[in-house]
Protein backbone atom coordinates (compact mmCIF):
# COMPACT_ATOMS: atom_id res chain seq x y z
CA UNK A 1 0.00 0.00 0.00
CA UNK A 2 2.41 2.68 -1.29
CA UNK A 3 5.33 2.45 1.13
CA UNK A 4 6.56 5.27 0.57
CA UNK A 5 4.00 6.85 1.92
CA UNK A 6 3.97 5.41 5.50
CA UNK A 7 6.30 8.04 6.31
CA UNK A 8 5.76 11.03 3.78
CA UNK A 9 7.49 14.15 5.96
CA UNK A 10 10.78 12.14 6.00
CA UNK A 11 10.42 10.86 2.37
CA UNK A 12 10.22 14.05 1.38
CA UNK A 13 13.03 15.20 2.98
CA UNK A 14 14.73 12.63 1.88
CA UNK A 15 14.61 13.01 -1.66
CA UNK A 16 12.74 15.73 -3.34
CA UNK A 17 12.10 18.08 -0.80
CA UNK A 18 15.91 17.81 0.65
CA UNK A 19 16.89 21.50 -0.43
CA UNK A 20 14.54 22.21 2.63
CA UNK A 21 15.64 20.14 4.89
CA UNK A 22 17.54 20.50 8.26
CA UNK A 23 18.99 17.13 9.96
CA UNK A 24 19.97 16.76 13.53
CA UNK A 25 21.18 13.31 14.00
CA UNK A 26 18.10 11.08 13.36
CA UNK A 27 16.06 13.80 12.87
CA UNK A 28 14.85 15.74 9.98
CA UNK A 29 12.94 18.59 9.93
CA UNK A 30 11.73 21.20 7.00
CA UNK A 31 13.01 24.88 7.51
CA UNK A 32 10.56 26.62 10.07
CA UNK A 33 10.18 29.40 7.43
CA UNK A 34 8.78 26.30 5.11
CA UNK A 35 6.84 24.06 7.08
CA UNK A 36 6.43 22.82 10.50
CA UNK A 37 6.70 19.17 10.08
CA UNK A 38 9.62 16.94 11.87
CA UNK A 39 10.42 13.21 10.89
CA UNK A 40 12.22 10.38 12.10
CA UNK A 41 12.86 6.95 10.05
CA UNK A 42 11.42 4.34 12.59
CA UNK A 43 9.50 4.68 15.66
CA UNK A 44 11.05 4.70 19.36
CA UNK A 45 14.40 5.72 17.80
CA UNK A 46 15.94 8.63 20.52
CA UNK A 47 16.55 12.26 19.48
CA UNK A 48 20.42 12.47 20.86
CA UNK A 49 20.54 16.08 19.44
CA UNK A 50 17.41 17.67 19.51
CA UNK A 51 19.39 21.09 18.82
CA UNK A 52 17.31 21.45 15.32
CA UNK A 53 14.82 23.02 17.05
CA UNK A 54 14.66 26.22 19.34
CA UNK A 55 13.52 26.38 22.42
CA UNK A 56 10.06 26.78 22.47
CA UNK A 57 9.79 25.53 19.37
CA UNK A 58 6.17 24.06 18.30
CA UNK A 59 5.86 21.47 15.85
CA UNK A 60 4.86 18.55 14.52
CA UNK A 61 5.14 14.41 13.22
CA UNK A 62 3.58 13.04 11.23
CA UNK A 63 4.00 8.85 10.70
CA UNK A 64 6.68 7.24 12.76
CA UNK A 65 7.29 9.12 16.51
CA UNK A 66 10.48 9.45 18.59
CA UNK A 67 10.90 8.67 21.86
CA UNK A 68 10.44 12.39 23.50
CA UNK A 69 13.33 13.76 25.01
CA UNK A 70 13.74 15.43 28.43
CA UNK A 71 11.76 18.63 28.64
CA UNK A 72 9.78 18.20 25.34
CA UNK A 73 5.75 18.52 25.75
CA UNK A 74 3.20 16.56 23.69
CA UNK A 75 0.26 19.11 23.26
CA UNK A 76 -2.01 17.35 21.02
CA UNK A 77 -2.18 14.02 19.36
CA UNK A 78 -4.97 12.95 16.96
CA UNK A 79 -5.27 10.57 13.40
CA UNK A 80 -4.41 11.64 9.71
CA UNK A 81 -5.93 9.86 6.79
CA UNK A 82 -3.84 9.60 3.86
CA UNK A 83 -5.91 9.00 0.69
CA UNK A 84 -4.06 8.70 -2.67
CA UNK A 85 -5.71 9.21 -6.26
CA UNK A 86 -7.30 6.37 -7.84
CA UNK A 87 -9.45 7.81 -10.26
CA UNK A 88 -9.30 8.02 -14.19
CA UNK A 89 -8.30 11.77 -15.48
CA UNK A 90 -10.11 14.46 -13.74
CA UNK A 91 -12.55 16.19 -14.92
CA UNK A 92 -10.37 19.65 -14.79
CA UNK A 93 -10.75 23.17 -16.62
CA UNK A 94 -7.11 23.56 -16.47
CA UNK A 95 -8.93 27.51 -16.54
CA UNK A 96 -10.81 27.72 -13.84
CA UNK A 97 -7.66 28.57 -11.77
CA UNK A 98 -4.32 30.90 -11.87
CA UNK A 99 -0.97 29.71 -10.82
CA UNK A 100 -0.54 31.76 -7.31
CA UNK A 101 3.15 33.77 -7.50
CA UNK A 102 5.56 36.00 -5.27
CA UNK A 103 2.64 38.48 -5.85
CA UNK A 104 0.08 36.32 -4.30
CA UNK A 105 2.04 35.08 -1.31
CA UNK A 106 0.46 38.04 1.02
CA UNK A 107 -3.22 37.21 0.16
CA UNK A 108 -2.33 33.52 0.13
CA UNK A 109 -1.28 34.22 3.46
CA UNK A 110 -4.10 36.09 4.67
CA UNK A 111 -6.53 32.91 3.48
CA UNK A 112 -4.69 30.29 5.15
CA UNK A 113 -4.39 32.41 8.42
CA UNK A 114 -8.27 31.35 8.41
CA UNK A 115 -7.82 28.29 8.47
CA UNK A 116 -4.26 26.57 9.08
CA UNK A 117 -2.93 29.24 10.82
CA UNK A 118 0.11 27.05 11.85
CA UNK A 119 1.04 25.29 8.47
CA UNK A 120 1.39 27.85 6.04
CA UNK A 121 4.63 29.24 6.27
CA UNK A 122 6.46 32.66 4.68
CA UNK A 123 8.02 29.90 2.12
CA UNK A 124 5.69 26.81 2.16
CA UNK A 125 5.04 27.67 -1.46
CA UNK A 126 8.00 27.05 -2.68
CA UNK A 127 7.71 23.33 -2.60
CA UNK A 128 5.61 23.51 -5.59
CA UNK A 129 2.57 24.89 -7.58
CA UNK A 130 0.06 26.56 -6.06
CA UNK A 131 -3.24 27.95 -8.12
CA UNK A 132 -6.67 29.77 -7.04
CA UNK A 133 -9.36 31.42 -7.65
CA UNK A 134 -9.94 35.39 -6.97
CA UNK A 135 -13.63 36.74 -6.59
CA UNK A 136 -14.80 40.28 -4.80
CA UNK A 137 -10.93 41.86 -5.34
CA UNK A 138 -9.68 39.20 -3.31
CA UNK A 139 -8.23 35.36 -3.02
CA UNK A 140 -11.36 33.09 -2.40
CA UNK A 141 -9.63 29.85 -2.68
CA UNK A 142 -6.28 28.51 -3.18
CA UNK A 143 -4.73 24.79 -3.12
CA UNK A 144 -1.09 23.02 -3.93
CA UNK A 145 1.62 20.84 -3.63
CA UNK A 146 3.77 20.32 -0.54
CA UNK A 147 5.17 17.09 0.31
CA UNK A 148 6.81 15.10 -2.38
CA UNK A 149 8.66 12.01 -2.60
CA UNK A 150 9.59 9.84 -5.96
CA UNK A 151 6.33 9.32 -7.60
CA UNK A 152 4.15 10.67 -5.39
CA UNK A 153 2.46 14.28 -5.02
CA UNK A 154 0.72 15.76 -1.66
CA UNK A 155 -1.94 18.05 -2.60
CA UNK A 156 -2.43 20.31 0.34
CA UNK A 157 -3.42 24.13 1.61
CA UNK A 158 -6.57 23.09 0.21
CA UNK A 159 -8.71 26.38 1.61
CA UNK A 160 -11.98 29.07 1.03
CA UNK A 161 -12.68 32.16 2.40
CA UNK A 162 -15.81 31.63 5.01
CA UNK A 163 -17.62 34.07 2.13
CA UNK A 164 -17.26 32.12 -0.75
CA UNK A 165 -18.15 28.00 0.70
CA UNK A 166 -20.03 25.89 -1.24
CA UNK A 167 -19.29 27.93 -4.29
CA UNK A 168 -17.48 24.59 -5.75
CA UNK A 169 -13.82 25.71 -5.19
CA UNK A 170 -12.25 23.23 -3.59
CA UNK A 171 -13.28 20.53 -5.98
CA UNK A 172 -12.36 22.40 -8.70
CA UNK A 173 -8.83 23.37 -7.59
CA UNK A 174 -8.29 19.62 -6.54
CA UNK A 175 -9.48 18.34 -9.64
CA UNK A 176 -7.05 20.96 -11.66
CA UNK A 177 -4.04 20.02 -9.43
CA UNK A 178 -4.74 16.08 -10.11
CA UNK A 179 -4.41 16.36 -13.61
CA UNK A 180 -1.59 18.53 -13.44
CA UNK A 181 0.45 15.86 -11.10
CA UNK A 182 -0.91 12.67 -13.51
CA UNK A 183 0.25 14.64 -16.14
CA UNK A 184 3.88 14.95 -14.91
CA UNK A 185 4.00 10.90 -14.51
CA UNK A 186 2.95 11.22 -10.48
CA UNK A 187 0.25 10.25 -8.09
CA UNK A 188 -1.28 12.59 -6.24
CA UNK A 189 -2.13 12.30 -2.41
CA UNK A 190 -3.60 14.12 0.29
CA UNK A 191 -4.09 14.22 3.82
CA UNK A 192 -7.11 14.90 5.93
CA UNK A 193 -8.04 14.89 9.83
CA UNK A 194 -9.70 11.27 10.14
CA UNK A 195 -12.73 12.98 11.79
CA UNK A 196 -13.45 15.70 8.69
CA UNK A 197 -15.88 13.49 7.37
CA UNK A 198 -16.80 16.36 4.98
CA UNK A 199 -13.72 16.48 3.52
CA UNK A 200 -13.12 13.10 3.53
CA UNK A 201 -16.60 12.57 1.45
CA UNK A 202 -15.68 15.21 -0.95
CA UNK A 203 -12.13 13.55 -2.02
CA UNK A 204 -14.12 10.15 -2.43
CA UNK A 205 -16.10 12.00 -5.34
CA UNK A 206 -13.01 13.28 -6.62
CA UNK A 207 -11.30 9.95 -7.07
CA UNK A 208 -8.82 9.77 -4.14
CA UNK A 209 -8.97 6.49 -1.68
CA UNK A 210 -9.03 6.15 1.68
CA UNK A 211 -5.49 4.64 2.88
CA UNK A 212 -3.47 4.37 6.14
CA UNK A 213 -4.13 6.15 9.00
CA UNK A 214 -1.40 7.95 10.34
CA UNK A 215 -0.72 9.21 14.04
CA UNK A 216 0.14 12.83 13.91
CA UNK A 217 1.50 14.79 17.06
CA UNK A 218 1.78 18.44 18.12
CA UNK A 219 5.13 18.62 20.53
CA UNK A 220 6.87 21.69 21.92
CA UNK A 221 10.53 21.71 22.45
CA UNK A 222 11.92 22.06 25.62
CA UNK A 223 11.42 25.61 26.95
CA UNK A 224 15.63 25.80 27.10
CA UNK A 225 18.60 23.87 24.58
Amino acid sequence: MHPLLSNPVWESLSSTHAGFARQSGAMLRFLPEVAPFCAVPEDGISLTDPSGLAAGEIVYFLGPMPAWPAGWTVLQEFAVLQMVYGGGQPDADSASAQVLGVHDRAAMQALTALVYPEFFRPRTAELGMYIGHYAQGRLAAMAGQRMACPGYREISAVCTHPAHRGEGHAGRLIAQLSAAILADGDTPFLHVSASNKGAWSLYERLGFVPGRTLPCVKVQAAATP
